[in-house]
């Protein structure tokens, strides 16, 4: 089976990479991509990023912007965190869903764009990458777009339900005393088990 017949065979869905099949010559899959791009069963996302596109009666389903930031996680074993609204919304601090995703990745630098969805992957400094939890770090970047004199009671309420969900006892003073000063007195006021 040549590699035109194997990315045909994928399911809808799938995602590639440019590297992806390292047994064949890069021009050849480069080359392969470009023509299964124009015949339409692939599109190209970014640059060496490819989607088999779910095709339904509405249209085409893109990948779901977190599925992708996945799989570019694995892909690059790079740590990537959402940054500002997208990280607000992420933890359900807003209803309001971004029409633009930003991203911290300690990774490679780049711009997607997914259907009308921008998404973008920027280089981010190490401190923010210094948490040992999952929720911490996104909490810490939602604290500082929301910033200091904008926290609601509503948003204090919801952030003492994540801090239940996913209480990170083992981390959570390690990752409180990377915070700053009032990111740490709006997280005291949950009432965390670990403080």
């Amino acid at each position: 089976m040549n590699l035109k017949e194997r990315i045909i065979r994928r399911k809808d869905g799938s995602i590639f990479f440019r590297d992806f099949f390292n047994e064949y010559d890069d021009e050849y899959v480069g080359n392969v991509y470009s023509e299964l791009v124009k015949e339409g069963s692939l599109i190209r996302l970014s640059q060496g990023i490819y989607y088999k596109p779910i095709k339904t009666r509405l249209g085409i389903l893109y990948p779901k912007v977190e599925d992708l930031i996945g799989v570019i996680a694995k892909r690059d074993h790079a740590v990537i965190l959402p940054t500002g609204n997208t990280a607000i919304h992420h933890l359900g601090l807003t209803t309001q869903v971004p029409t633009n995703y930003e991203f911290l990745t300690n990774g490679a630098a780049r711009k997607l764009q997914i259907g009308n969805h921008t998404i973008t992957l920027k280089h981010g400094v190490a401190n923010n990458f210094a948490f040992k939890g999952k929720l911490m770090p996104v909490l810490h970047q939602a604290l500082k777009a929301i910033g200091r004199d904008n926290i609601t009671q509503e948003m204090t309420g919801k952030i003492a339900l994540l801090l239940q969900k996913s209480p990170e006892t083992t981390t959570f003073q390690h990752d409180l005393a990377i915070m700053s000063k009032w990111e740490q007195d709006v997280i005291n006021k949950t009432k965390h088990p670990a403080q």
